[in-house]
C-alpha cells in the first residue's frame, strides 16, 4: 500500500515544502513565534482532544502511550492552509499561508508495544507590520517590522501495555531552528535608512511521559482515561544583533553603508515549565466517542538578552476541549458514507501571552483563542488507509487597548497509509 502512494507523497512533500509560508500572524512577532499545535488532523477536528484517544490506524502526537493501539505500520503526512482576517478596529486585512504540519511513521512493537518517529514544526514566525507617522496628509516617517523563520521538532516515541488496559509511553524531542526579526526606519528627506536586525538560533531537548487506561462497561461501552506530563525544559538561544544604515537599490535590494552597532554570540535561555494534559472519553469501539481534555502550563520565561520586548508578558496557559466522532457502520460493504468517520468539537484556550498595545499605558491584555472544528475520515477504497479532512474556524485576540483581532479558517489534510511490514513471503 505504501509503495503505491510513494510518488504522491513525494510530490505532495515537494509542493508543500517549496510553497509554504509558515505564518502571517502579527502575534508571531513575539518571542519564538506562534506555537504550532502538535496534534493530528483527526484530533484538531475534534477540538483538540487526543490524550485519551487511541485507534489502530491513527497516530497520536499528544500521548505516546496511545501507540500500543497500532496494529499495522502507519505512515502519515499532513498539511494545512490557513486563511486569516486581521482587524485593528479600523482596517481589515486578509492573508493566507500554507505549510507541512507533520511527517511521521508508526510501527507496532510486538503485540503490546508501539514505536513512532516524526518531524513537525514547533513554532513559526511570519509577519510584516507598518507604522506610519503623518504630518497632515504626508508620511514623514515609517517603521516596518518584519520577521520569518521558526523552530522544528524531531521526535521519537515508545509505548508498552504493562497490564491489560493500562499503557505507558515516553517521548523524546529535539528542537532546532532560527528566527530573523527586523525593524526598518525610513524618514522623509533623510538619505539613509536604518535597520535593526536580530538573528537567533535555538536548540533544546525535552521529555514527555504518558499513560492511558481503558475499561469496558456494560452494553459495550468503554471508558478511556489519559494523561501526559511534559517535563520542565529549556531552549538554548544564540543571537546576533546589528544596527546599520542602508539604501534601497533599483531592484529593491539593500545596499548597506555604515554599521552602527554589532553584537554577536549573545546567549540566553527560554525556560518552559512542566505542562500537563488530562482527558477522558466515553464511547463504543468503532462506533462513537465523546471526550473532554484539559491542558495547563505555568508561564514561560525568556532571557532579555535574546528577545527584548517590553510590550509582552507571559502568563499561565490553559486549554479546554470537547469533541468526538461518529461512524454509522464501520463494516458496511454497500454504502461508502456509512464507513466515513464524522468528527466535531470546540476549544477555548488562554494562550499564555499578554500584550501591551498602547505605549506607556502599562496595561497588558491576555490573548485568548476560541475555535470550533469539523472533520471527515475518508477510507481509501476497501483498505484501512484513510484521508482525513479538517475544518476549523476561530477567533484570537480582540481590538481593545490598541490590539488586533484575528479570525482564522484552517483547512487541514492528511494521508494515513497503513500496511503490514516484516511479514514472510509464502510460496504456493
Amino acid at each position: 500500500m505504501i509503495k503505491r502512494f510513494a510518488f504522491l507523497i513525494a510530490l505532495l512533500s515537494t509542493l508543500i515544502g517549496f510553497s509554504q509560508t509558515n505564518n502571517t500572524s502579527p502575534y508571531s512577532y513575539f518571542g519564538i513565534g506562534d506555537t504550532n499545535q502538535q496534534m493530528t488532523v483527526a484530533s484538531s477536528s475534534m477540538g483538540g482532544i487526543n490524550v485519551a484517544q487511541s485507534y489502530f490506524g491513527e497516530l497520536n502526537f499528544t500521548n505516546p502511550a496511545a501507540l500500543t493501539a497500532l496494529q499495522l505500520t502507519t505512515f502519515s503526512i499532513a498539511g494545512k492552509l490557513k486563511v486569516l482576517q486581521i482587524n485593528d478596529g479600523l482596517l481589515t486585512q486578509n492573508s493566507s499561508s500554507t505549510g507541512l504540519t507533520s511527517l511521521a511513521l508508526g510501527v507496532p512493537f510486538g503485540k503490546k508495544g508501539g514505536l513512532m518517529v516524526g518531524l513537525q514544526p514547533n513554532s513559526s514566525v511570519g509577519y510584516s507590520i507598518s507604522n506610519e507617522i503623518y504630518d497632515g496628509d504626508e508620511i514623514i516617517e515609517n517603521y516596518v517590522f518584519s520577521g520569518n523563520g521558526g523552530t522544528n521538532r524531531f521526535f521519537g516515541s515508545f509505548a508498552y501495555e504493562v497490564i491489560k488496559g493500562l499503557s505507558v509511553g515516553i517521548e523524546g524531542e529535539y528542537i532546532f531552528g532560527s528566527i530573523n526579526n527586523n525593524i526598518v526606519n525610513i524618514r522623509k528627506d533623510v538619505s539613509f535608512n536604518s535597520k535593526y536586525q536580530t538573528i537567533s538560533s535555538l536548540k533544546g531537548a525535552s521529555v514527555k511521559l504518558g499513560a492511558q487506561y481503558q475499561y469496558k462497561l456494560e452494553n459495550d461501552l468503554e471508558v478511556k482515561l489519559g494523561s501526559t506530563i511534559k517535563l520542565k525544559n529549556e531552549l538554548k538561544a544564540t543571537s546576533e544583533e546589528y544596527l546599520y544604515s542602508f539604501l534601497y537599490g533599483a531592484s529593491g535590494t539593500e545596499i548597506p553603508k555604515d554599521t552602527i552597532t554589532s553584537n554577536i554570540n549573545l546567549k540566553g535561555e527560554i525556560n518552559r515549565p512542566t505542562a500537563v494534559i488530562l482527558g477522558a472519553g466515553l464511547g463504543k469501539d468503532n462506533q462513537w466517542n465523546v471526550g473532554v481534555e484539559y491542558e495547563t502550563q505555568a508561564a514561560i520565561s525568556i532571557a532579555e538578552s535574546v528577545f527584548k520586548n517590553n510590550k509582552i508578558q507571559y502568563t499561565s496557559k490553559s486549554r479546554y476541549s470537547l469533541g468526538g466522532f461518529y461512524i454509522p457502520k464501520n463494516n458496511s460493504l454497500t454504502n461508502y458514507w456509512q464507513r466515513v468517520i464524522y468528527r466535531a468539537g470546540f476549544k477555548y484556550e488562554k494562550t499564555g501571552l499578554a500584550v501591551n498595545g498602547v505605549v506607556g499605558s502599562g496595561g497588558f491584555t491576555p490573548i485568548n483563542d476560541f475555535g470550533i472544528s469539523f472533520g471527515l475520515g475518508l477510507p481509501i477504497g476497501n483498505q484501512l488507509s484513510q484521508v482525513n479532512l479538517g475544518l476549523e474556524y476561530g477567533n484570537r485576540g480582540n481590538t481593545t487597548n490598541g490590539l488586533i483581532k484575528e479570525k482564522y479558517f484552517n483547512l487541514r489534510l492528511s494521508f494515513n497509509l497503513t500496511d503490514k511490514w516484516f511479514r514472510k513471503n509464502k510460496i504456493n
